[in-house]
């Protein structure tokens, strides 16, 4: 069952109010009417139950902590979309993917921090200015999930981060169980590190989807070396 924001006390000259639903724990779904503009700070911080949001195409700002600590499992954004504030996402634990296709869309810092759960997406931009190691990770692990959509120097960037710091990548893919990452970096054969290790780390965590790609890497393996 959806749940439209739709009442004058929450929606002024275009603007979702600043806190407007915080801490709603009857939110589950909300489609946010066409002719919003501006999503207002904290406007649904801390629903937690909060899974499945429409986003209209009027839409162009997303303040800070807009959306922080939900349980939003995936953010389909509009291209015409000019500003997401910093920690807008902030901790959405249940967020597996996003979808920026704006191109000039500026991201504030960490606005998908701690959203360790998010495997997969496409943000158009390929890395926003002024982003910290931490986030660069972030945006390289999206990358990989589809790196055909994405433009020629953030393809160079990716794979220059990954073989630089190529271990922690795979710590990662191996600790959320990140197929569409690990099936990106198959696919173009990204790794030059000791593919053996990795085999057995991710066999080793019960990551056979991981395993079995690492192996089609390596071009097969025998199971006894794998012998727990």
């Amino acid at each position: 069952m959806e749940k439209n924001v739709i009442d004058g006390s929450l929606i002024k000259d275009g603007r979702i109010t600043e806190g407007a639903c915080m801490q709603d724990e009857s939110l589950v779904s909300v489609v946010i009417p066409e002719g919003v503009t501006d999503i207002g700070e904290a406007a649904f911080y801390g629903c937690p139950n909060l899974r499945r949001v429409v986003f209209p195409e009027s839409l162009r700002i997303i303040r800070e902590e807009a959306f922080g600590d939900t349980g939003l499992e995936e953010a389909i954004l509009p291209s015409g979309l000019e500003l997401i504030e910093e920690d807008a996402f902030f901790s959405c634990e249940a967020l597996r993917r996003i979808e920026v296709p704006g191109r000039d869309t500026v991201i504030g810092k960490d606005a998908f921090g701690c959203c360790d759960n998010l495997l997969e997406g496409y943000i158009a931009a390929g890395y926003p200015e002024g982003i910290r190691h931490h986030e660069e990770l972030q945006y390289t692990l999206l990358w990989c999930s589809c790196p055909e959509r994405h433009s020629a120097d953030t393809c160079a960037r990716a794979e220059a981060f990954i073989h630089k710091y190529e271990d922690l990548i795979m710590e990662w893919v191996i600790r959320y169980n990140n197929i569409p990452a690990m099936s990106g970096i198959a696919r173009r054969g990204l790794l030059s590190g000791d593919t053996d290790r990795y085999i057995k780390a991710a066999n080793q965590a019960g990551r056979s989807e991981i395993t079995a790609l690492l192996m089609s890497m390596r071009g097969g393996f025998d199971e006894s070396e794998f012998e727990l």
